[in-house]
């Protein structure tokens, strides 16, 4: 969350619906992102009482309506607009965004969707030709024949990992239009885009794993092992009201992470070894 830092007055608040204590609070170093903290034990009423958001309004010398609320539940939702204040909701119960909408002024999918612009906060600067960078993470299997809709309903052949030996890192990682490098065990290294999530087009029960490599095969590779390296994020997954448009989209990803992946800061995990070591002879990269 380094990249909150200094950007602007708001206040993030512990995932759960119980309020943490001031001292819980320093455990985690808060203190070196936030100007001002207010913990749970320097309050009468938790939320959905707007006291705790009142309250650090007060400190940070702040009219509540000039504050923003980032929260993922929804007393917390509740206790800002109580408060005055607006709010963005951040999800944390997946496909049930609906939830927040009647009362959040935004709901997104993940803080890497938060545009502080639209607040009259300055813009975080990490953004680079429409792509924000993240922390490398890999994932690996062989390929696996998916539900058949990327090349014959979309025209977009995609190469399908199984999920089920990678549960724990996916729910580390928000749904979301992901890139980057693709390696196949007996080929090379690609470029590549993927989406991660739901399909909300499709309504998916499950979360996937739909790679795209960003190059022309001449026969289809089930079975072969292919190793993937994510170094940026582009945007959210989102509904789409026809295919036409979902396409379009999909395409204009392509053309964001082919153009940045030519970037040095990304270019560079090109020749990571992961992307072509055996499977097999090499336990789970971190």
């Amino acid at each position: 969350m380094d990249f909150l830092v200094g950007r602007m007055n708001f206040f993030l608040n512990s995932i759960q619906y119980s309020l943490p204590s001031y001292a819980t609070l320093n455990l985690f170093q808060v203190g070196e992102i936030f100007s001002v903290i207010v913990g749970g034990d320097e309050v009468t009423s938790g939320k959905p009482s707007p006291e705790i958001f009142l309250e650090a309004a007060k400190r940070l010398n702040r009219e509540p309506s000039s504050c923003l609320v980032i929260e993922d539940s929804i007393p917390g939702v509740t206790a800002g607009k109580v408060a005055g204040m607006e709010v963005v909701a951040v999800s944390s119960v997946p496909k049930q965004t609906d939830l927040y909408t009647p009362v959040a002024d935004e709901v997104i999918n993940s803080l890497l969707d938060l545009q502080p612009e639209k607040w009259g906060l300055p813009p975080f600067p990490d953004w680079i030709e429409g792509t924000l960078p993240t922390e490398p993470w890999y994932i690996g299997g062989p390929v696996i024949k998916g539900f058949g809709r990327g090349s014959k309903v979309l025209g977009i052949p995609t190469a399908n990992l199984s999920t089920e030996d990678h549960l724990s890192l996916l729910s580390e990682h928000p749904s979301g239009v992901y890139f980057g490098w693709a390696g196949l065990s007996t080929r090379g290294v690609y470029k590549m885009v993927m989406s991660v999530g739901w399909n909300p087009c499709f309504n998916n029960t499950e979360k996937t794993i739909e790679p795209w490599l960003l190059h022309e095969f001449n026969e289809d590779f089930y079975g072969e092992e292919l190793r993937l390296l994510i170094v940026g994020y582009i945007r959210p997954e989102v509904n789409f009201s026809s295919l036409e448009s979902l396409i379009a989209k999909i395409h204009e990803d392509r053309r964001i992470a082919e153009k940045a992946l030519d970037l040095p800061l990304y270019s560079k995990h090109k020749d990571d070894p992961y992307l072509n070591s055996s499977l097999h002879n090499e336990s789970n990269h971190a």
